[in-house]
Formats: structure tokens, sequence, C-alpha cells
């Protein structure tokens, strides 16, 4: 078991997630999906706690670094059943099925954001789209920016000491979402042209949505809300407190080390050595800054209570940015 535990063998359990949100939603069970999500999960991460899913030496017969490809797929599959049950759905139903793909699209953009720093063309190209059918069509272009100028509010994930989580979703995607659109944040003065098509490839994905039914549309924009707000909540915090403004150490992020979050988000805990080396694959990152008390599933609870996340954090925070 521990040999197992420590085998890169163990990214491919995360491929559970959009396989079973699509049975529970294709029987009617969307609730079941949401509640082992965001309260069964969070328990199980905190009793396997820390550990790094890729640590063993253990000669693999399965290519690993394949999972987040085949989370996309399996992700977009789970989303095209999530539309169908939609379309015939009661409102508590519809309710269900949208928080349900929401949660799921917030873990695969963990995926898809491991796609997007491919040198690979191809790959590139199916994290634009689905990014667009997550419902963040700026995502890739707001990333790079966010890389570029790590700790800079003007482009979204950093958040002040004392600002809570609610105060900051809603400002860091807009900010991300005008920045990527600015010519101004880039060096030639010219706004990729991908960003324009997707946008309207979204705005059209809507449209389409509402003449096929309403209750498509409304489940699209759901799901999308649902994982924009996890996505920027993630951002939050593993961006929380270090501003560039206070920043003066090469820690730019907080770690996440435990194993759970790690092996269903394909490392992204680890995400200041990904800051170091953005075209390091997820299979050779490691923590190297300070770590969260507590695994992404856990922690995601205590930023939608303020008092709890700064009562963790901001000493922290002051500590490390003396």
């Amino acid at each position: 078991m521990i040999c197992w535990r420590n085998s890169r063998q163990a990214f491919w359990l995360s491929l559970i997630l959009p396989s079973g949100a699509a049975v529970l939603i294709l029987v009617g069970r969307p609730w079941i999906f949401v509640a082992i999500m965001l309260f069964v999960l969070p328990l199980i991460d905190a009793a396997m706690g820390r550990g790094d899913p890729r640590s063993g030496q253990i000669i693999e017969n399965l290519n690993a670094d394949q999972v987040p490809c085949w989370f996309a797929f399996a992700w977009a599959s789970a989303v095209g059943v999530g539309a169908y049950r939609a379309s015939t759905a009661s409102l508590i139903q519809l309710i269900g099925i949208s928080v349900a793909c929401g949660v799921l699209s917030a873990t695969a953009m963990a995926h898809l954001h491991e796609l997007t720093h491919r040198p690979g063309r191809m790959w590139q190209e199916v994290s634009e789209i689905a990014f667009v059918i997550a419902g963040y069509p700026h995502y890739r272009a707001a990333h790079q920016l966010h890389h570029r100028n790590v700790g800079n509010q003007r482009f979204g994930s950093t958040a002040r000491l004392g600002t809570p989580v609610w105060g900051h979703v809603g400002r860091s995607y807009w900010a991300a979402l005008i920045a990527s659109f600015s010519r101004h944040s880039y060096p030639d003065c010219k706004v990729p042209f991908r960003l324009f098509r997707n946008a309207f490839l979204f705005l059209l994905l809507l449209c389409v949505a509402a003449l096929l039914q309403w209750r498509i549309a409304i489940f699209y924009i759901g799901y999308a809300v649902v994982s924009v707000f996890i996505v920027e909540a993630v951002g939050y915090m593993q961006h929380y407190g270090l501003d560039s403004n206070r920043l003066r150490t090469e820690i730019t992020s907080w770690d996440v080390d435990f194993w759970l979050s790690n092996c269903l988000l394909v490392n992204n805990g680890f995400h200041n050595a990904h800051h170091r080396d953005d075209e390091a694959p997820f299979l050779n990152l490691h923590a190297q800054s300070m770590t969260l008390p507590g695994g992404y599933f856990q922690m995601l609870w205590a930023t939608l209570f303020p008092p709890l996340w700064f009562s963790m954090m901001n000493r922290r925070a002051k500590a490390l940015l003396r």
C-alpha cells in the first residue's frame, strides 16, 4: 500500500472524479457527488495527511504524464452528461447538476492548467477550448500574465493581508479579464487574437445553449460561476498576503503538501516550484516554500469564514514577510 501510494500510478486516481460525477449525474444523484467533494474528500485528505504522490522510485508501466489529457476528455464528457440531464431536470436537480459540474470543473482547471504549459500546440489548443467550456475563456492569457507579474494585484490571484475571499474573487476575475484584453499588458502592445476568438466562442456557446433550451443555458452559467469561484479561491489561497509591495523573498506562493490534494490535482499544490519553472512537468515538482496548514479541500472551507482564515494565515504571512 505504501509503495503504491508513493507510485506515480496514484495520479490515475484523479479520473475517479469525472467518471464518478458522470455516473451520479446520469442516475439523478448530483447532490451525492457534491457532498462527496465538499465533505467526504476534505476528511479523507486530512486523514491521509502529508505526502508526495511521486516520491517513490518505482518502475511504471503507465504514463502518468498523460493523466491531465485523459482527465480533460473525461471532464468534458461529464459536462456533456450534465447538459443532457439538465435539459429535463427539475429546479432542485438543475441546481444540483450545475453545482456538481462546477465543482468538477474547478478540479479540471488544475489538469487544464498543466496542459496549457505544455510545449505542444495541440494540447494548448485543447486547453483553450476547454477553458471556454469551463467559463473562463481568458484563463490562459490571464495565467501567463500572472506568471510574468506574480504578486501584482492588477493581474489577479494575489490578495493583500486582511482581504476576505468574498472581496477577492470577483475583483480578481475582473482584474484578470481587463488585464488580458489590455494592449498595455503585452510587450508588443498587441492583444492575442485567440482572446477575441475565445470570447466569441464563449458567447456563441451560451447563445446555442439558450436556443436549445433555457435550462441548458442556466446550467452553463451556473456551473461556470461555481467553477470560477473555486478557481479564484484557490488562487487566493496560493498567493494570500504575498503581494509585490511586501514580497521580499523568492517565495511567491504557499505550497500544499497533502497527498490527496496533489494526487487529485496533479501536484498543483507545489505552486512555488511551478512559478520558478513553469515549463517543469507536474511529475517533477516538489514543495519548496511555506505550506498551508491543510490540503486544498480543507482550506477551501477555511477561506469561506474570513475570521478563521485570518487566524490561520495572517501570522504565517507576517512572519514570512519580515
